[in-house]
């Protein structure tokens, strides 16, 4: 990759409210993707002049640890947020208020509920915030050409994985599952095909044995919070990016509560414990009914450690910690 620019200097966050928020944030152990975040209720915000020639930047995202963690961090580089994008259909709070909701009211911009963005209404909502850039940190819908074309800068995505392996929605949680030793966080620009736009900044962190996806992906979020005014200069500069290999990597689907007395060994089972946690966890039948398992070890059959525990050719499965399944 080329040499990036020096990193222009953050700002202070725009508000007390948000540095609480952040603070409040940055306390957790682990981070959730799932988009149902409400915060504390936001005060107004006196008026903050915008910075010296900073290009106007859209936001798209959800109200999940991850998104709001990227934003905020935004908020503090040289730029000026004049807008954000959600999508609707990701879940019922995304039509309430939740945390984008309540920071887009706070910083008394647009937020833009679009359910599809590509549509002729949506795109004169999006144009008309007059965006230099557009920046993305989960989405569920895939931009065409013209909305692609609506920041002159073009688009930018945080993905977490190591780009072009573990492409799709569910990067984190299916790199614990693989048992891979090592996971990433990538920086891009927005194409046409699903997380194979041209890479800005990547970075790695090790999986450790005890790591859910939750304390996984608060590790990869703090990585490109920490990146963003080094990506954000090189954007500037006009840097395009390192271009990757069609047909490269691999795609991962979205996963569900999957069930541990399918797995095919006490190991993977595990796996899938500390993947599902705390997005979607797995499931079992313990003493007749199907719970939520949160937290789970590998014991030998012959330990005296206690039940419940699921047996698998390879050792048991011992369930430390579940919670019943939401109706």
């Amino acid at each position: 990759m080329c040499p990036a620019p020096s990193a222009a200097p953050s700002r202070p966050a725009p508000s007390a409210w948000l540095e609480e928020v952040a603070a409040a944030l940055w306390a957790l152990p682990s981070f959730r993707m799932v988009p149902d975040l409400v915060l504390p209720a936001p005060p107004p915000r006196p008026p903050r002049p915008p910075a010296a020639g900073a290009p106007r930047v859209v936001f798209t995202g959800f109200p999940s640890h991850f998104s709001v963690a990227i934003l905020l961090a935004l908020l503090r580089a040289q730029v000026e947020v004049v807008g954000l994008v959600t999508s609707p259909d990701a879940h019922p709070v995304v039509r309430a208020e939740n945390a984008l909701s309540q920071i887009a009211q706070h910083l008394d911009v647009p937020l833009l509920r679009l359910e599809r963005v590509n549509d002729a209404d949506s795109l004169r909502q999006l144009t008309a915030l007059r965006p230099d850039l557009g920046f993305m940190a989960s989405f569920n819908q895939i931009l065409h050409a013209p909305a692609l074309a609506v920041p002159p800068l073009g688009w930018i995505n945080v993905h977490p994985s190591l780009l072009p392996a573990y492409r799709g929605p569910e990067p984190v949680y299916w790199a614990i599952v693989n048992g891979e030793a090592r996971a990433g966080i990538t920086i891009q620009r927005v194409a046409r095909s699903i997380d194979l736009g041209p890479v800005l900044w990547q970075d790695q962190a090790e999986i450790r044995p005890e790591d859910t996806n939750g304390t996984l992906s608060r590790r990869l979020t703090a990585l490109a919070t920490a990146a963003l005014p080094t990506v954000l200069a090189r954007v500037l500069a006009g840097h395009p990016g390192t271009l990757l290999a069609p047909g490269t990597g691999s795609y991962y689907t979205s996963v569900g509560h999957r069930r541990l007395d399918e797995a095919p060994s006490a190991r993977m089972a595990e796996r899938l414990v500390r993947a599902g946690n705390p997005n979607m966890p797995a499931a079992a039948a313990v003493d007749g009914r199907v719970q939520l398992v949160l937290r789970a070890e590998v014991v030998a059959p012959e330990a005296t450690v206690g039940e419940p525990r699921l047996r698998f050719p390879d050792g048991d499965l011992r369930l430390l910690e579940t919670a019943p399944m939401p109706d």
